[in-house]
């Protein structure tokens, strides 16, 4: 009789499947691209799952014995893209531990079972009489037993992770603020030029609307009462509170222009204004302050048990944004996670309804995670304090909530996606530009027939021909570039760029590539250069310090006298006039060379984005955001009188990392950048040990 065939198994892990009869991984679905010996080191990692691997044999898994090659720096190689394509980490792994100077370990559940190690035979012990026998059977079981439950008590127990996914929302439209009650989902979502607070079942349906111009804030402890706050495109209002029973909705009169709040324990509000916090009753009478952080302060949130707060404070001069915890009474202010991050960006915490885990999103390298902290220890075996990464690439995630019964995990999730376009006076319209490439950031050289631009959204520099054929690129991922510019005489490029872990600074590259050389080396953000006409000096921004004037011939440095507290530096093409903005963004300056004064030239329209000059120097284009009427505008330089170009109220616009980028193409026409992103909202199953 013939044996039955039988099928090679697929392995599922997490959101992965690996197939060995095909060769392939696949992630929710999607094929990616993993390279033989990645392949073949997953595999035989996952055959042995639980179990060390040693170099050893990886390196026959891989090479033949008489192969010569260089093992260490292959393997090292292999492992490496093995992780990247894992979205893995050597320091807080998930799925492939390292076991130093011996090999690695697969730690993460197949299959949805646990990793077990292969228990190692003993010897059969001799023949004893039976008393004997008895006595030593019954001390090998104790010793065995104690030395399980040492072992037992001293392994850490196995790391959250996220088993499967549903997506509850279809539209693709850009969402905030997601917020549960338990029974519902509730999340602002704009269209058109405002944000409306909406509402849908907790297993995905219709779309409720509500309170136009308002977010959801927090939802007290018992589900009852759901806040909201006014967006910051919307004119300042008092926040509101509904009640989720009636969907009665009433004004707090006491609290206006805050756009982060919470539900403090008896039944009082925390609400922050800036750098302070305060405490308030339900209707905002009896105010006090509870504590002043070192920046802004956004995403408030309770502890279930109502002793502790965590909250984010956001430094927008340097870029920066860490988690920080106080006491409920305000005192004990402190850091929550200090050095985990050289630059931390971390916001938008939460602690599931049990307390024993808090949820935050942290955006590095250009793209925002989930992860999850432990917060307190239920059982008698550990688990580490560090952070463990819960969501990975290609998608951005954002506004961690769990459920109100600690099983699943709602996020946003995001597929980034821009298209320059160019308003065309003529038609009234916005059309496509340089074929409506995913990019900001343009500028043309000085002839015209070439273009610099930024990809986004992985924040690479490159440069094309004038009709956006011939694309080149300039920088690799290494490096975060924003804000480039040709000098005058087209032959070289200056831009901000930013390392993994370090603080933006200005870099030089030749026009037709090269190795980029930084020239600057601040500790906080240097920003914007901007060319002399003569392309000796750049002009730069330096937060919290004055606009820097920076001499490319002997490498010194002076400040611009007058421009303390200002940033953003534009260079006029005439070499006249020097435009910048405060550091309040709501107001641009201009300084005379010849006078060596300085004039306010706008202000008082609200929130001021992009600016740049047109190549006759006569005129400045700018744009306005987070306002009620966002528009471009041309100001006259001549007499400082300005007038709208167009208004982007209905526009979807892509946020960079420094805002919403716009420019002005060679003929003086405005460009944007409109964002065609998807974004969708998830329910995602997760295992919490």
């Amino acid at each position: 009789m013939a044996a039955s065939a039988q099928l090679t198994p697929r392995y599922h892990f997490g959101s992965f499947v690996l197939d060995p009869s095909s060769g392939e991984l696949r992630r929710n679905g999607t094929k990616l691209k993993l390279q033989e010996q990645p392949f073949q080191v997953l595999l035989k990692l996952i055959e042995n799952s639980g179990n060390l691997v040693t170099r050893e044999e990886l390196h026959s898994t891989l090479w033949a014995a008489d192969t010569f090659v260089d093992f260490d720096t292959g393997l090292n190689s292999a492992i490496k893209r093995l992780r990247e394509a894992l979205g893995d980490s050597a320091d807080v792994p998930r799925f492939i531990e390292t076991v130093p100077r011996r090999g690695y370990r697969f730690i993460a559940p197949i299959n949805g079972t646990l990793p077990q190690a292969t228990p190692v035979a003993e010897k059969p012990a001799d023949i004893f009489t039976p008393a004997r026998l008895s006595a030593a059977v019954l001390a090998l079981l104790l010793a065995a037993g104690a030395g399980a439950f040492v072992v037992w008590l001293r392994s850490p127990l196995p790391p959250p992770q996220v088993t499967g996914s549903t997506q509850l929302t279809w539209d693709g439209l850009a969402k905030d603020n997601l917020r549960t009650d338990g029974k519902s989902l509730f999340f602002g979502e704009r269209r058109g030029g405002q944000y409306s607070a909406f509402q849908i079942p907790l297993g995905g349906g219709l779309l409720d609307s509500s309170s136009p111009g308002f977010l959801p804030g927090d939802i007290s402890l018992d589900g009852s009462q759901l806040l909201f706050v006014p967006h910051k495109m919307s004119a300042p209002a008092p926040a509101r509170v509904m009640d989720l029973a009636s969907a009665s909705v009433r004004d707090i009169p006491g609290i206006i222009d805050s756009g982060s709040m919470a539900w403090a324990p008896g039944k009082k509000l925390v609400f922050a204004q800036g750098s302070d916090l305060f405490i308030a009753g339900q209707d905002g009478s009896g105010r006090r302050k509870l504590l002043t952080a070192p920046a802004m302060i956004s995403s408030i949130g309770f502890s279930p048990d109502g002793t502790r707060m965590r909250m984010s404070v956001v430094d927008k001069l340097k870029f920066v944004g860490a988690l920080w915890e106080a006491r409920a009474d305000g005192s004990g202010l402190h850091e929550l996670l200090p050095g985990w991050h050289p630059i931390p960006q971390e916001c938008c915490g939460t602690w599931t309804a049990d307390g024993r885990y808090y949820v935050f999103q942290s955006f590095q390298r250009g793209s925002s995670k989930i992860w999850i902290l432990p917060d307190t220890q239920v059982s008698l075996r550990k688990t580490p304090p560090v952070p463990v990464l819960l969501t990975t690439d290609p998608l951005n995630f954002s506004s961690p909530t769990p459920s109100r019964d600690g099983k699943k995990l709602f996020v946003m999730a995001e597929q980034p996606r821009a298209e320059l376009v160019r308003y065309d006076s003529n038609s009234g319209q916005f059309l496509p530009f340089l074929s409506g490439i995913s990019a900001g950031d343009v500028e043309a050289s000085p002839d015209t027939h070439s273009y610099l631009f930024v990809r986004y959204p992985d924040q690479t520099l490159w440069r094309s021909r004038a009709d956006g054929s011939e694309p080149v690129q300039l920088t690799s991922p290494v490096l975060r570039v924003a804000l480039p510019h040709w000098s005058p005489q087209g032959d070289r490029i200056a831009f901000s760029a930013q390392k993994q872990g370090q603080a933006w600074n200005i870099y030089l590259l030749p026009s037709s590539g090269g190795a980029a050389e930084q020239i600057t080396f601040g500790e906080v953000a240097d920003l914007d250069p901007a060319w002399s006409p003569d392309g000796k000096t750049l002009a730069f921004g330096q937060a919290h310090t004055a606009i820097q004037l920076l001499n490319l011939e002997n490498h010194t440095a002076t400040p611009l006298p007058g421009s303390d507290g200002l940033c953003c530096p534009r260079w006029s093409p005439d070499g006249r006039h020097l435009a910048a903005e405060n550091n309040t963004w709501d107001q641009i300056l201009l300084y005379d060379f010849a006078s060596q004064k300085w004039r306010v030239a706008v202000k008082g329209i609200g929130t001021l984005g992009y600016f740049a000059f047109t190549r006759d120097s006569k005129s400045l284009v700018f744009d306005t955001q987070e306002v009620q009427d966002p528009n471009i505008y041309r100001l006259r330089v001549a007499d400082l009188t300005f007038t709208p170009i167009v208004s982007l109220k209905e526009a979807m616009r892509f946020y960079g990392p420094f805002g919403a980028w716009s420019g002005i193409a060679p003929d003086g026409s405005p460009l944007f950048v409109r964002d065609i992103s998807n974004q969708e909202i998830y329910a995602l199953d997760w295992r919490l040990p």
